[in-house]
């Protein structure tokens, strides 16, 4: 009977001591790791399953503490989550206002822009790029997406003034546009594609996330957080391949500037 009580106790020890470490951890520069934390939850979870003997008062204790220290976590993430939300769709709304400056009144038709103009309004529609840049760690997919197409889509009317403006090129020069457009149709449409996989992506993981914040049955909630994980990696592949992606478009529009 000694011989259980001690190894209840230590085992006790042992899940109240990954718990106080949990509590206080996972932190770097102020900012917690919530990838790392949940990771440290599935472990602690587990550790409720296979550390035997576990007196049931201890149990109970444990649990309620445990539980206690994630449902914080989770409301300090949502928190975080919706804050981060604001910006960046305050982000989105001053990269499309900005864009909207660089959009010409009239292309070809009654006092069309000049060239000096057009070039004013290329600057414009740069600053409007650099803003997006600046700020796209800070936005969410849909926004980046967003503040993207309306910057291609008013690029592309700069890129029809100056078409028509540089008709008389040579026929080599006019043969190397085709093919660096061809490349840029190419990429905006893995680009949309992408933007799409990342929108699934992104609503399945709120899915998963729902699941698991209303899950009764604790080996569901442990499968799930590892379906989270496995989720959020991939939302993070496809980020960067997005941003590989709108790397490559810079790089051809450079080429027809």
């Amino acid at each position: 009977m000694d011989n259980y009580d001690d190894k209840a106790r230590a085992n006790a020890k042992a899940i109240e001591s990954e718990i106080q470490s949990i509590s206080s951890g996972h932190w770097d520069w102020f900012k917690r790791q919530y990838k790392d934390f949940w990771v440290h939850a599935r472990q602690i979870s587990e550790m409720f399953k296979t550390l035997k003997p576990l007196r049931k008062e201890d149990r109970e204790r444990l649990w309620e503490k445990f539980n206690s220290v994630c449902e914080e976590v989770k409301r300090k993430q949502r928190s975080e989550n919706d804050d981060r939300k604001f910006k960046s769709n305050q982000h989105r709304k001053d990269i499309i206002s900005e864009a909207e400056r660089a959009r010409p009144c009239s292309l070809f038709g009654f006092d069309p822009p000049d060239v000096q103009e057009m070039k004013a309004l290329g600057g414009v529609l740069k600053s409007a790029s650099l803003m997006l840049s600046k700020y796209k760690d800070e936005m969410f997919g849909e926004h980046k997406h967003e503040c993207f197409e309306r910057i291609q889509e008013i690029r592309h009317i700069h890129d029809l003034w100056w078409q028509e403006h540089n008709r008389h090129r040579s026929k080599r020069q006019e043969e190397f546009q085709e093919r660096v457009k061809s490349n840029l149709e190419k990429n905006y449409e893995r680009h949309r594609k992408a933007t799409d996989a990342l929108h699934r992506m992104r609503n399945h993981a709120d899915d998963l996330r729902d699941k698991i914040s209303s899950a009764w049955n604790d080996d569901f909630r442990d499968r799930a957080n590892v379906w989270l994980s496995e989720a959020e990696d991939k939302i993070r592949d496809i980020e960067d391949s997005i941003q590989q992606i709108e790397d490559w478009i810079k790089e051809d529009e450079a080429k027809l500037k």
